[in-house]
């Protein structure tokens, strides 16, 4: 007997892949002891991401070319809340670094009213030191020209409602879409809720370098100025 799911049928878990076949199989096992409304995007992989997806959930979209994260997070938004009638989306990454666990905790947050909720790693625990600058890096530049300090930023676990979608839905195609959607957030000063997560790290080394630095500085000034 499959295990009483932990979020509201009404809720929707969707996840982005790009070549993830190395750690999706897994992610999407432990996703679904906890529920089965998943849509996974797959967004142009040239590994076997799609058939592993295939095998184990209904809701599977492909792009036929690498459009980037935020392309395909709004493909899974749209199809959720149009096609599913979803009432709340959690989003997830398919690399097997968020904890399913923790969809509960988004889940009861959503029943209990609030519209967006993000998950944030705290800069103290086990993140690699590279990432913590990074992630520091971001939200001071967020605080400076917005003047709304949010952590975390660059986290890809977080829910919204519908209604939330509506208001930050995002231009960004590609992995700045994390900036995006905490730049809307921050210039319509809407509320959010916090939830302390936990990342699993398969790749202790990766993080932001220096070029990306600036190319996340370029972008969230490009936001703040309407470009």
């Amino acid at each position: 007997m499959s295990a009483k799911s932990v979020l509201s049928p009404t809720t929707w878990v969707v996840m982005p892949g790009y070549n993830e076949a190395k750690y999706l199989e897994r992610a999407l096992k432990k996703t679904l002891k906890h529920t089965k409304n998943i849509v996974f995007v797959d967004d142009g992989s040239h590994d076997s991401s799609a058939d592993i997806a295939k095998k184990h959930l209904k809701h599977v979209l492909i792009h036929e070319v690498n459009l980037g994260k935020g392309a395909a997070l709004k493909t899974g938004c749209n199809y959720a809340f149009e096609e599913l009638g979803a009432k709340a989306v959690v989003l997830m990454d398919s690399d097997d670094q968020h904890n399913p666990d923790e969809l509960s905790i988004f889940q009861a947050r959503l029943n209990e009213g609030k519209q967006i909720v993000l998950g944030a790693r705290s800069l103290f625990g086990n993140m690699p030191l590279v990432r913590k600058f990074g992630n520091a890096f971001v939200s001071a530049i967020m605080l400076v020209l917005y003047w709304r300090y949010i952590p975390d930023i660059l986290s890809g676990y977080k829910a919204f409602t519908k209604n939330a979608y509506e208001k930050i839905i995002w231009k960004s195609t590609d992995y700045t879409v994390e900036l995006e959607i905490a730049a809307n957030i921050a210039k319509q000063n809407l509320n959010f809720s916090l939830v302390s997560i936990k990342t699993i790290y398969h790749d202790m080394d990766r993080g932001m370098s220096v070029i990306d630095a600036v190319k996340v500085l370029i972008k969230i000034i490009g936001l703040r100025i309407g470009l």
